[in-house]
């Protein structure tokens, strides 16, 4: 196995109480934040253990009266008090549930050593970095956006909001991954990928990153006498600079295992067509069917035991808290699934093409929210849609200029953009494909203000191949 690259990057180790010491918020209040952000599978799971470890709560099955829905009559502006400005500070337990502090590798190389996965790999790389200037929670975060080719396909700028950090630290914590093996790795493009696996000794090595950054496609198309003018090379030259080339991996993840449990997607959020609007509903059956056992509460209270009864009175304090922190996350989910409605309901109408552009900044300034409680909402949940089941995430895309009608000015999300490029992929003449320019001339037409270097990352991305590849 090759050593991981050097770096002079550090990264640190901290304790979760580190980054919260400043928030000065209630046990309460972090514990709703936590409920807050757990999927509704977790979510049963959580009420489940309650049930199991707090005598009080139970299964609405026998007509219990003090249910969740008796809760949720506490009013919008209270919830907006407590999560909106105290919430800034507050991170949740990573979902790996690893503690900083308590980074066992050798434990984690134990359960990678059987059928060694990328992300298993890349965290058993950690510990001989321990002690650079990235903290290791974006480290981790940064892992678990890699897909099984090895590349970044996650945001950066989600991952600020999610952790509360400034940009620069993210961007740090991703350069510290490219240094990792397999080299290539945390890649965001296919040029980014080779980059990284070019030595500066190796032969031509100027040539072949002008090469790589300016002329791929010439290269794959091989456009020998193209490459020969515009570098003023040699034909032995470019059969060198092909070799060089030919010994990266396109794709420095796919070695590893890639055996994964079936993972069946349950949604948080349900939007559907009621007549001509829609309706949004919150799932969680289990969680909604959580009441407190009221007449245990009578039993232990007749007894006269004063230990008994401060036992309970604590017992009673965590149902009534668990109770208010299922209701308040339905509510909240409730009122995110409301304001994504209104704000994609060209989505919910038609489809990806006419998806708009947000950002969870927008959703946090109206719901009265802090953003990292957006963040919170977002974070390993789905939602049902007339048009399939998507990762909440999917809805928060960047935006790009365009031109609307009367020559007002608009904004596209890349979403939609996608959408549009792969129709006119569909339309083309397979005889004479259209090429990123070709592309990228008639989306500038349709008022989109596009490069052709950004319409040949989302062609990538959408895994449309490219001109050459399509021709019949």
């Amino acid at each position: 196995m090759v050593a991981p690259a050097k770096s002079s990057l550090r990264v640190e180790s901290r304790s979760r109480a580190a980054v919260t010491q400043h928030a000065h918020l209630a046990p309460a209040a972090i514990q709703g934040l936590e409920v807050l952000s757990l999927p509704v599978t977790e979510l049963a799971a959580y009420v489940r253990d309650l049930v199991e470890r707090n005598p009080l709560l139970d299964f609405d099955s026998d007509g219990f009266t003090v249910a969740v829905e008796d809760l949720l009559q506490e009013d919008v502006d209270a919830e907006r008090d407590e999560w909106a400005d105290s919430d800034a500070a507050f991170r949740p337990p990573a979902r790996t549930r690893q503690q900083e502090d308590g980074f066992d590798v050798g434990r984690l190389r134990d359960e990678c050593s059987e059928t060694e996965t990328l992300a298993c790999h890349l965290r058993t790389q950690l510990d001989g970095a321990v002690g650079h200037e990235v903290p290791l929670v974006l480290v981790n975060a940064i892992i678990d956006c890699i897909n099984d080719d090895g590349y970044f396909d996650g945001s950066l700028p989600m991952i600020c909001a999610e952790q509360g950090c400034e940009m620069e630290a993210a961007e740090r914590a991703l350069t510290f991954i490219q240094g990792l093996t397999p080299r290539g790795v945390g890649a965001r493009t296919l040029r980014e990928c080779l980059l990284l696996q070019l030595d500066d000794d190796a032969p031509l090595a100027d040539t072949v990153r002008l090469m790589i950054e300016e002329s791929l496609e010439d290269l794959a198309d091989n456009r020998t006498t193209k490459l020969m003018r515009a570098y003023h090379v040699s034909l032995d030259d470019l059969a060198v600079i092909r070799r060089v080339i030919a010994g990266f991996d396109p794709r420095p993840g796919a070695s590893f295992s890639q055996r994964k449990d079936t993972v069946y997607v349950i949604p948080d959020l349900v939007v559907e067509r009621r007549g001509a609007s829609f309706a949004v509903r919150v799932t969680g059956e289990l969680s909604e069917r959580l009441v407190r056992h009221d007449e245990y509460e009578a039993l232990v209270a007749a007894s006269g035991d004063a230990g008994a009864a401060s036992w309970l009175a604590d017992k009673r304090t965590e149902a009534d808290a668990a109770l208010a922190n299922v209701a308040q996350r339905k509510r909240t989910l409730f009122r995110f699934g409301m304001y994504l409605l209104e704000a994609q309901y060209g989505f919910f109408r038609q489809g990806q093409a006419a998806m708009r552009p947000l950002t969870m900044q927008q959703v946090a300034d109206g719901l009265g929210l802090h953003v990292s409680t957006v963040s919170r909402i977002v974070a390993d949940k789905h939602i049902l849609t007339p048009w399939g089941t998507y990762p909440l995430k999917h809805f928060f895309s960047t935006a790009l200029p365009a031109t609307g009608a009367g020559g007002t000015s608009a904004a596209l999300s890349s979403l939609a953009i996608k959408e549009r490029i792969k129709a006119l992929v569909a339309a083309e003449d397979a005889r004479r494909p259209l090429s990123d320019a070709a592309i990228t001339e008639a989306l500038n037409g349709e008022g989109v203000e596009i490069k052709r270097r950004t319409v040949a990352k989302y062609r990538e991305a959408l895994g449309i191949p490219r001109q050459s590849q399509r021709r019949r």
